[in-house]
């Protein structure tokens, strides 16, 4: 696995902290070159609705989806071998995320696809993809960060609509869901792989203290924590809250729609 369970809770958080913003210093560079980078929407979600039918955590679908994207941008794939190597990324994320009895079986990635491949065609990718990435899967994503500034993300000093919080229960409750939203939103497009994963999860935490309405929208704690002022994370902010204000106008129109049927 890659970091212990639960190491924002413990006593070497801030070390282990600063060991995954060194590691994100060092990861593959991305230039949006795939020939089937159109595809990749598609892809994404459909590897997310069948990490949520095996039950594989958040951590596992965007490890997955990380490697999937890293190598797309270096190669032309038949669009066939696009699902093998979706569905190896996900055997392979797992294996380094998750505990053993979490690994999805071969036979249940494959059920998924009505067995369009035969087992044996899953091990040679598998391999494929190990040395494309030099057998080192050690890769940080915004998942990664999230649990750590999410413990930071109200503060006993804030404000909510031009009034202190007396308690943060819902606030917070409020603020991982929104967090988690975020988040899906930087999975789904791939511009945003042009930020480190530590900023997308700090302009998670932003975009959703700013949609709870809490002032200020950025804490001296949370700039602290993160080592990122407002300036370094406004621009991942703010493609975050246009995004959520055009899921927003869709629902709405969505909405009026079904009104008139």
């Amino acid at each position: 696995m890659m970091v212990e369970n639960e190491w924002w809770k413990s006593q070497l958080a801030l070390e282990i902290h600063d060991v995954l913003r060194e590691k994100e210093t060092r990861l593959p560079p991305y230039t949006s070159s795939s020939p089937q980078l159109k595809l990749r929407r598609f892809l994404v979600d459909w590897l997310a609705v069948f990490s949520e039918k095996i039950k594989s955590s958040h951590g596992v679908l965007h490890l997955a989806v990380y490697y999937m994207d890293i190598f797309m941008d270096k190669f032309d794939i038949d669009e066939r071998k696009l699902y093998l190597v979706a569905l190896s990324c996900l055997l392979l994320a797992a294996k380094f995320e998750e505990n053993e009895d979490k690994i999805p079986t071969i036979s249940t990635l494959n059920a998924y696809v009505h067995n369009l491949f035969s087992a044996p065609e899953f091990h040679p990718m598998e391999l494929i993809l190990l040395n494309f990435f030099s057998w080192n899967l050690d890769l940080p994503t915004p998942v990664h960060f999230m649990e750590y500034y999410l413990i930071h993300a109200i503060s006993a000093t804030d404000c909510q609509s031009g009034r202190s919080i007396e308690d943060n229960t819902k606030p917070m409750a409020y603020a991982r869901k929104y967090v988690h939203y975020f988040l899906e939103i930087a999975l789904q497009d791939h511009s945003f792989l042009a930020f480190p994963p530590s900023v997308i999860t700090s302009a998670a935490v932003a975009a959703s203290r700013l949609r709870l309405h809490l002032c200020p929208s950025w804490t001296p704690l949370l700039i602290k924590v993160t080592s990122y002022t407002w300036e370094q994370i406004a621009p991942c902010v703010h493609i975050m809250l246009r995004a959520h204000d055009a899921d927003e106008k869709a629902m709405s129109q969505q909405k009026a729609v079904n009104a008139k049927g």
